[in-house]
């Protein structure tokens, strides 16, 4: 498998925190980098926190994986200075297909967002790339 590294959310300033097979948790502090035109967190910046802690869970087993679908519900606005955390839990793990859930909070226990996202476990003899 590939470098376990994530430069996009490294670059975004996502940390992950916990990880472990059927869970993974990480944070990202909004800054006026990640704010959109009304100010808020961008929607993109949001997604892409569930989406990093959704690709972490879904390789931990040493699988391959790559996503098969997604989507995402927005429940409130986060704001500059707001830490978020994201946490990832496996719902489904089959042999070619896991199914994973993202709860994103705020410092309040907020709930600011849903994301669901399932995958596709890669056999041995395909290649990611």
């Amino acid at each position: 498998m590939a470098e376990n590294r994530d430069v996009f959310g490294d670059d975004l300033g996502i940390v992950i925190t916990e990880e472990r097979p059927e869970l993974v948790i990480a944070h990202l502090t909004i800054s006026s980098r990640h704010l959109n035109q009304h100010g808020t967190a961008h929607g993109g910046v949001i997604f892409s926190l569930a989406d990093a802690v959704f690709a972490r869970a879904s390789n931990l087993h040493g699988i391959p994986s790559v996503a098969l679908d997604t989507s995402m519900t927005f429940i409130r606005a986060a704001r500059a200075g707001e830490k978020l955390v994201a946490r990832c839990e496996e719902k489904t793990l089959r042999r070619r297909v896991a199914v994973y859930t993202v709860e994103i909070h705020n410092a309040h226990d907020e709930l600011i967002a849903l994301f669901r996202g399932t995958v596709f476990r890669m056999p041995p003899e395909v290649s990611p790339n």
